[in-house]
């Protein structure tokens, strides 16, 4: 099935039918991306989870595991009205997501034949369990986070994991904040948000497909209680007895 004149795709789901027609002879998938890691996410996945999130003008969106960049560089592309944080703690993500910034402008000039005044997005190298960032600064987080596979091990996300929301939740406003999650360690991720039902709240789950394995995106919610700072040793407990 190579040379035909249509592509229709069609979904079924219990009583439901969704037909859909492709407008593009190429797949979107790999869109604004020209620097590729070992897991670089899907841009309409990107898109998905961005949309899920709803932003409005003025919102500041952060992916703190950013990998390549392929979230908030989608962002910046289709909600130029929010500004975008791309972040992780590898020099070479960090390095591939700036090279993916840096391409999507060029073609952006090369395309309107002028000189561009940049796009709304940063790439910072940061650790994701110490962000900086201030309390209560964020409106959206959406991110990839590892899956425990190619990148990190099932083992490190019990630890990794409770740290993560952690921190996630010290930066996101209360009670407006949101997040998008996608992860297919879904044991782990439900053991970890378990322990945190006084920040964040579960608001939907949608199942998608990556390369085959059965993964979620996971839509929160920040509840308005304000992040109370821990000592270092409560912190410590506390992420402790979730992992017992």
């Amino acid at each position: 099935m190579t040379n035909f004149d249509v592509e229709v795709l069609l979904n079924i789901h219990d009583n439901e039918v969704i037909v859909g027609i492709a407008l593009t002879e190429e797949s979107l998938h790999r869109r604004n991306i020209t620097h590729f890691g070992p897991t670089t996410l899907r841009s309409t996945l990107a898109y998905g989870m961005l949309r899920l999130c709803s932003p409005q003008p003025s919102d500041i969106i952060v992916d703190p595991m950013c990998g390549t960049g392929a979230i908030p560089i989608e962002g910046a592309t289709e909600w130029s009205n929010c500004f975008h944080i791309a972040g992780d703690n590898n020099p070479l993500a960090v390095n591939r997501a700036a090279n993916n910034i840096s391409s999507l402008l060029t073609r952006s000039q090369i395309k309107e034949g002028k000189l561009s005044w940049g796009l709304p997005i940063d790439a910072i190298q940061w650790d994701i369990c110490n962000l900086p960032l201030r309390t209560g600064s964020v409106d959206i987080i959406v991110t990839d986070m590892p899956f425990g596979k190619r990148m990190g091990s099932k083992k490190r996300n019990w630890n990794l994991y409770p740290a993560c929301l952690w921190e996630m939740g010290r930066i996101c406003k209360p009670g407006t904040g949101r997040a998008a999650l996608l992860t297919q360690d879904k044991k782990c991720f439900t053991k970890a948000l378990s322990g945190m039902e006084h920040v964040w709240r579960k608001v939907h789950t949608v199942w998608v497909n990556i390369g085959g394995l059965h993964a979620a995106v996971y839509l929160l919610n920040r509840t308005p209680l304000a992040f109370v700072h821990p000592s270092g040793q409560d912190k410590e407990e506390l992420l402790s007895a979730k992992n017992d």
